[in-house]
């Protein structure tokens, strides 16, 4: 898709795509107490990617993000690790949340734990993955490949050849090759 399609979709996408982001944050910040948390925040920023993309285009969208969703995922992974080891780094089991309460003039009280950084690994590793997944499938919907250049050196083997690739030109075969093993004209196998 090297053109947008709609400019009103272009122009709704990118206002939603800053609404959807502010809607995933506050489902983050309110998530430990209430219904939300970094699961469906993920899920949510994840959506306002996807309805970018589909406004402006998959190379466009490869040029805005500038970084894999792959690794935003793995980027996730460690921040939610690095929440379960400030716990055993403290003296405490492996994920045990500890919330820092401070007083601040303006603000007043603000408590600030584990819990949020743990949600924040959650929200990165659910985007980045539901993204790519979609990226992909949205991608070969249209026909292009799948992967960017950077993403098959990353993932694929070095004796790996991309299934979207066209088959290489073959010779035309002679009539006794094409029959070999086929069905002959005119006759039957099942009777003989």
């Amino acid at each position: 898709m090297s053109q947008p399609r709609s400019y009103i979709l272009m122009l709704v996408a990118k206002v939603q795509f800053f609404v959807l982001n502010l809607f995933a944050l506050y489902l983050l910040l309110r998530g430990h107490h209430l219904p939300g948390g970094g699961f469906i925040a993920g899920l949510v920023a994840a959506s306002s990617i996807l309805l970018l993309s589909l406004a402006v285009g998959w190379e466009e969208i490869h040029r805005v993000l500038r970084i894999d969703p792959a690794g935003l995922a793995i980027l996730g992974l460690v921040v939610a690790s690095l929440a379960g080891l400030l716990g055993w780094l403290g003296g405490r089991p492996f994920l045990e949340h500890f919330t820092v309460h401070l007083e601040f003039p303006l603000l007043g009280a603000v408590h600030v734990g584990t819990h949020l950084l743990f949600d924040m690994g959650v929200v990165l590793v659910v985007c980045g993955m539901t993204c790519k997944v979609l990226f992909v499938m949205g991608k070969s919907t249209e026909r292009l490949r799948h992967l960017v250049e950077l993403d098959l050196r990353r993932y694929a083997a070095p004796v790996e050849e991309p299934i979207e690739a066209e088959p290489p030109p073959n010779p035309a075969l002679s009539p006794e090759e094409t029959n070999s093993g086929r069905f002959e004209e005119g006759r039957d196998h099942a009777t003989g």
